[in-house]
């Protein structure tokens, strides 16, 4: 079985132009990219999806780049209003050195965790090109009719589109102009909202260089979650890859408590488990779901690849103790690390009464219902039952981590509060 077959079997595949060319791209073994915006200073586990594409390519002897948007990211692509909930549609730019730290960084991640052939920067293929230039030179070969029949665009007329917006799939088509012409690069590939975006390089490609190209292309399903939005996000915000902005513990929390009906999508998607061991990992999962296999291996499988198998096994540790109710054997930074995904106080006095300190922290709804929790044993404070309601606690008898002090609350057996002092 051929890459693209294993590709359409995974579901990676959505859409593709210029098939006969596909099938040369995957026979010649020829060279593939994916552009990444440098909005922020990390990918996120939402990227994930469209990369992985760019590992299998890559592992099945395909040269692949990734192309980070020094120049698409100044502008950013037009937001579509069926997908966002922003009232804002319009992009607010970002300052140039802002999107010129992120693209270093980003680079850095590409090259770390995608064994990219080569990271490139779009900024660097219009160094030696004036405004003049450019618009004589690339903006006179596409046809504003044929922009405006793009979808998003389309969408977008209804709402109001700057020029900036409109402009930017002339330059992400560029990108592939440039890369086809320099670097010898015949397919794209990238999430389905960017087909348009895709597909206008392949009209570039077509007007230089004529209709006997090589160049195609294949848009990857976005990955969402069951209600429809954009996957990899959690109630505490995006999950980076970046570790110092999400923590292990909290990307093994979130692929462990995914529902069953994403499993069979995240193990084809995000894993890199041979096909046919994913499919039976997948029917096993199916014949008892309570047991979570799926889940336990998309937590491993996605740690492990991201962080390592240290780093796996750390996380795994922190949540087998948070569940057993059982955190005696954590080190201080461990435990702080898995109560910053639970309930959190920011304490603002030295001392509270252990009542009051249950209803500020949104433990119980009000004192009677934490005096009863108290009788009944239910409420720990940093490992020891709390037996009075008159008793008193305070930031003297507390963990410390990375200098910040803080304190538990375990109501029943896994209900957990961090106090932070």
């Amino acid at each position: 079985m051929g890459i693209i077959d294993i590709l359409k079997e995974r579901g990676f595949i959505q859409d593709e132009a210029n098939l006969e060319n596909l099938k040369k791209f995957e026979k010649n073994k020829s060279a593939a990219y994916i552009g990444v915006d440098p909005s922020a200073p990390s990918l996120g586990v939402h990227h994930f999806s469209s990369l992985a594409a760019g590992k299998w390519l890559r592992d099945a002897g395909h040269p692949v780049y990734f192309i980070v948007g020094g120049i698409t990211g100044l502008i950013g692509d037009p937001r579509d209003p069926k997908l966002t909930k922003n009232a804002q549609i319009e992009r607010t730019l970002q300052d140039k050195k802002v999107i010129e730290a992120n693209v270093i960084q980003l680079k850095k991640q590409l090259k770390q965790y995608f064994d990219a052939t080569e990271v490139l920067n779009n900024a660097d293929f219009y160094k030696n090109m004036s405004v003049a230039d450019y618009l004589r030179d690339i903006g006179k070969l596409i046809n504003v009719n044929y922009m405006l029949e793009k979808d998003v665009i389309a969408r977008r007329l209804e709402t109001g589109i700057s020029y900036a917006e409109f402009s930017y799939t002339l330059l992400q088509g560029y990108d592939s102009l440039w890369l086809y012409n320099h670097k010898k690069v015949v397919c794209q590939f990238g999430g389905a909202d960017q087909w348009g975006n895709i597909t206008t390089g392949l009209e570039l490609i077509r007007k230089v260089n004529g209709s006997d190209n090589n160049a195609c292309c294949f848009s990857c399903p976005l990955l969402l979650k069951p209600d429809g939005t954009k996957f990899g996000k959690s109630e505490g915000g995006t999950l980076w890859l970046d570790p110092k902005k999400t923590s292990s513990y909290e990307i093994y929390q979130f692929f462990i408590n995914q529902p069953d009906s994403m499993v069979e999508t995240l193990i084809m998607r995000l894993t890199f488990i041979p096909t046919k061991t994913a499919k039976k990992i997948i029917a096993d999962h199916n014949k008892n779901p309570s047991a979570k296999l799926g889940q336990n291996t998309l937590a491993e499988n996605v740690v492990t690849f991201l962080r390592g198998k240290e780093e796996y096994l750390k996380a795994k540790k922190i949540s087998d103790a948070l569940f057993s109710g059982n955190v005696v054997n954590l080190s201080n930074d461990e435990l702080f690390t898995a109560l910053s995904g639970t309930r959190v106080f920011n304490a603002t006095k030295s001392s509270y009464n252990i009542v009051d300190l249950l209803v500020e922290a949104k433990v119980c709804n009000s004192k009677t219902e934490g005096r009863q929790l108290i009788s009944q044993k239910n409420i720990v404070y940093n490992n020891i039952v709390v037996e009075t309601n008159d008793k008193v606690v305070d930031n003297k008898f507390s963990f410390t981590s990375k200098k910040t002090k803080f304190s538990f609350i375990k109501k029943g057996k896994k209900d957990w509060t961090l106090i932070i002092w």
